[in-house]
């Protein structure tokens, strides 16, 4: 056939040889774009499970630097450790649960102000807490729990002997 075309064309286009299309069609573009937006999608979805993880991290070793930092307390008024017992409650601070910058105890009692500079310091880093201490002799369980992006609570216990 080829041979028909090229003895009917002048003699300067006998080098013109029908092909086939070669080029890539709108059909496998649009198809790619899609694997492609899909793809695109499931890392932002993987970067922001990261992003949540990281901040439920972050929370949880705030409670245990928190929780820490209550035994450090205890320790070093060895000669009242049942007056830190807490039954099981918000964090209340020095107003009501909010956080206070600029809070000073004044009970001039030293464990009623190590509970409520804890307690308040505990409502700056970790909003919504709930806590417990339990004295009995002198194990001490510290239980801080806590709302993680509308989840169920999320408790940190941390338990030792004094």
């Amino acid at each position: 056939m080829n041979a028909l075309i090229e003895a009917r064309l002048p003699a300067r286009k006998r080098s013109i040889v029908i092909a086939t299309q070669t080029g890539v069609g709108l059909i496998e573009i649009l198809i790619a774009v899609l694997v492609l937006g899909i793809g695109i999608l499931g890392v932002a979805s993987t970067q922001v499970v990261s992003l949540q993880m990281s901040s439920q991290s972050q929370s949880r070793s705030q409670a245990v630097l928190m929780a820490e930092d209550l035994l450090d307390r205890i320790r070093a008024n060895p000669a009242n450790p049942a007056g830190y017992a807490l039954a099981e409650g918000d964090a209340v601070g020095a107003d009501n649960g909010a956080c206070d910058t600029s809070f000073v105890p004044a009970n001039g009692n030293v464990t009623a102000d190590d509970i409520d500079s804890w307690e308040n310091n505990l409502a700056c880093l970790l909003p919504e807490a709930e806590r417990t201490v339990a004295v009995n002799g002198n194990v001490v369980t510290i239980t801080i729990d806590w709302d993680q992006d509308d989840a169920a609570m999320t408790p940190v216990v941390v338990r030792t002997q004094i």
